[in-house]
């Protein structure tokens, strides 16, 4: 009998044991992906897919980039587990930046894998590259940040944060491609001489990029998609008292209704009509014209332009939309 309790005790301290012994991460032994970058390289039949990956070092002050051609992204890691002396993870991923070039024809084969993948978690960035991903990546002479995966990181979020872009995450990407009444958006990206910036917002038409949304016209498209909370907004006003006036509005905050017209059109398959209605507040900061903003009655000029003037530009903004046929 106590032959067989000893028995029992040690095989369950041998299941304890080997419990602990499944395919783990060990943080020493695994190389974190910071940003992966997919572009096309080649022409016609050679055309490749050329995939580009930024791993911080322990310093965070330094990175390794690895780039390969091959036929999809899992092969293209196959090939960078083999060059690098430690196991790639995604665990960290925080960015997926596409050329321009390959986001037009289809980003869905190379996202669909990341969306698998259960390391990967909701603070992942889709974004778009009017310049060389590649280029964007190998790049150690940013001034504003260390790597860069951390700059880009650092300048997503800080825009995201005022609600002047918005939410381009890997699960709002996700979301919005499967869903029958919006399509995606995305953040575009330009590298300048000793910097990144923000140029835009990458209107998608199911996986595939249709067109922009200007740097100067994306807090318009703001109060048209998601809103804005503590934003500022420059508005250049057209007038009979001048060639153009110019107002600056700080701490803006705005909230939108959407209202069906008529179900009618809805049921009988036709163009539904909807009604946007944008309320705004916010204080001026700056205003360059003929007007006393001492004077209420010219207060209450200004506002009837600025009125004016946001709905000019959002309703150009959605008759863009409606060209590419985008629906964000």
């Amino acid at each position: 009998m106590n032959i067989n309790k000893r028995l029992l005790m040690t095989l369950a301290a041998v299941i304890l044991l080997l419990t602990g012994c499944t395919d783990q991460h060990i943080i020493e032994r695994a190389g974190f992906v910071r940003t992966i970058a997919y572009d096309l390289s080649g022409e016609g039949e050679n055309t490749k897919l050329r995939v580009t990956v930024s791993i911080p070092k322990s310093n965070h002050e330094d990175a390794i980039v690895y780039s390969t051609m091959a036929e999809s992204g899992k092969k293209a890691k196959m090939i960078f587990d083999r060059q690098n002396n430690r196991r790639l993870a995604n665990g960290q991923l925080r960015q997926v930046v596409f050329g321009e070039r390959l986001a037009r024809r289809g980003v869905w084969s190379n996202m669909d894998t990341l969306t698998r993948d259960p390391s990967i978690g909701s603070r992942l960035h889709i974004i778009v590259a009017e310049s060389d991903p590649h280029h964007i990546l190998i790049r150690n002479d940013y001034p504003q940040g260390p790597t860069a995966g951390e700059y880009i990181d650092t300048l997503i979020r800080t825009e995201a944060k005022a609600g002047e872009i918005p939410d381009t995450s890997l699960y709002t990407f996700t979301r919005d491609y499967y869903d029958d009444g919006i399509d995606p958006v995305a953040t575009i990206l330009k590298e300048e001489k000793d910097s990144l910036s923000i140029d835009g917002i990458a209107l998608f038409k199911n996986d595939q990029y249709v067109g922009k949304i200007d740097a100067d016209d994306r807090m318009f498209f703001a109060l048209l998609h998601h809103g804005v909370r503590a934003g500022d907004l420059n508005v250049g006003i057209q007038t009979d008292r001048n060639a153009e006036e110019q107002a600056t509005l700080e701490y803006l905050s705005s909230k939108r209704r959407i209202k069906v017209l008529s179900t009618r059109d809805i049921r009988e398959g036709r163009p539904i009509q909807v009604a946007l209605r944008i309320r705004l507040s916010g204080s001026l900061l700056e205003y360059i014209g003929a007007l006393d903003m001492k004077k209420r009655t010219d207060q209450r000029k200004l506002e009837a332009e600025l009125e004016k003037t946001i709905n000019r530009k959002c309703q150009k903004l959605i008759d863009h939309m409606q060209e590419k046929k985008s629906d964000p």
